[in-house]
């Protein structure tokens, strides 16, 4: 009995053993995908013919033209020999295809790729404006992504002004693929405040999980090079309804406490000075004792040192240091001013926050007022904001006043 036992426990555990690589697919056999661009389709030929093969499958509401950017590993060797495979010695190939849905178009490369597409090294991924601002459009293009084990949650999200396509076929000089090109520029948000912070499908997923409005960045695309600034607004309904401008971007990161550097520029007697910025908060005072009309002060103080100034000013003198910091506060009062009027007002999206500080801090009042926040009585809209900010100059650089050689 015992020998049976040891054989059967010696047979168990060798099937466990051998079977650990029964799925295993070469490296070299890897289509390592790492861009995705979606977009609506620009024509209707493909749509045509597939509804002619089978006129009565079953349709979306949106369909979508992907493209996935997969690398060609010859073509990232420096002064390496091109091959019959790649005459053009490029480290990328995009292809195109379009279907109802991601995963059916995923599924449909591998009928004219010879590599199996792998997303496990996807880096980002751009909806276009077009597939945004569809009712049917961005949430269902994410949805795969959300479910898929092989997408990572670390790939960065950006929404394009116009065609996501266009985005990813870039030719950028200073990297070989484009897509790694777009995710390095992503990151510089904290050389300026007019990039958003970073944002990740598993960031996006915890926005579409919550009840409240939400932003993603904004990317542009010139013939060698891309622009990511600037905000996409998206409704509590995951719809896309319009953009922010750079500056109105800097005015929304100073009220959502994403300051991570950048600068400031404000006009001082005559000329310009202009402020680094080594850190920033915000807190928010909420006044609710009229729940039909809330009472909001964002109070924001700022650090930063002098890196310019285009007059002549004595950065020893306390008074005029005083104004000066002034003059850098009037200044990111009115950045968020611009920002509060277009996502208060022109277009009533709450990204700056408050439902969010009345749900951490009021949770009673939340709890009588969510459903009429952005929508029914659209409390949010009602509201009023005010914005006070505070600027502390701590470093004035190499010299103490400006306009010495002239």
């Amino acid at each position: 009995m015992a020998k049976r036992l040891r054989l059967y426990v010696s047979m168990l555990l060798s099937t466990i053993l051998v079977s650990g690589c029964w799925d295993q697919v070469q490296i070299e056999e890897r289509g390592f995908v790492v861009g995705v661009a979606v977009d609506a389709p620009r024509n209707e030929n493909a749509e045509e013919q597939a509804e002619q093969e089978a006129p009565e499958k079953p349709k979306g509401k949106q369909r979508f033209l992907v493209t996935n950017q997969m690398v060609i590993p010859g073509g990232l060797v420096s002064g390496g020999q091109s091959t019959s495979q790649n005459t053009t010695n490029e480290a990328y190939l995009n292809i195109v295809s379009e279907g109802d849905s991601l995963f059916e178009v995923s599924r449909e490369f591998a009928t004219r790729a010879s590599r199996t597409p792998f997303y496990q090294h996807l880096k980002i991924i751009i909806f276009s404006e077009e597939i945004a601002r569809s009712k049917a459009g961005f949430g269902n293009a994410i949805d795969v992504l959300l479910r898929d084990p092989d997408a990572r949650r670390s790939t960065k999200v950006f929404i394009s002004k116009g065609d996501a396509k266009n985005v990813i076929e870039v030719k950028p000089k200073t990297e070989k693929l484009p897509s790694l090109y777009i995710n390095f520029i992503g990151e510089n948000n904290d050389r300026t405040a007019r990039m958003l912070p970073v944002m990740r499908i598993g960031d996006v997923h915890e926005q579409l999980l919550n009840q409240f409005s939400f932003t993603l960045p904004r990317i542009t695309a010139e013939k060698q090079e891309v622009k990511i600034a600037g905000a996409a607004l998206f409704n509590s309904d995951h719809i896309m309804v319009g953009f922010l401008g750079e500056e109105e971007t800097e005015g929304l990161n100073f009220l959502t406490n994403q300051i991570k550097g950048g600068l400031l520029k404000a006009k001082f007697k005559e000329d310009l000075g202009v402020l680094s910025i080594t850190g920033a908060k915000r807190s928010i005072v909420a006044d609710t004792r009229n729940k039909e009309h809330l009472k909001f002060t964002y109070q924001i103080e700022c650090e930063g040192a002098i890196m310019e100034s285009f007059d002549q000013i004595d950065l020893l003198n306390k008074q005029v240091m005083e104004k000066l910091q002034l003059a850098f506060a009037n200044e990111i009062e009115r950045l968020c001013r611009d920002t509060i009027t277009k996502v208060h007002k022109q277009l009533p999206v709450d990204v700056i926050g408050l439902g969010s500080h009345l749900k951490q801090y009021h949770k009673d009042l939340w709890k009588d007022i969510k459903n009429d926040w952005e929508k029914g009585k659209r409390l949010y809209g009602k509201s009023e904001i005010k914005v006070v900010a505070q600027v502390y100059i701590r470093n004035i650089g190499g010299i103490n006043r400006a306009e010495l050689g002239r």
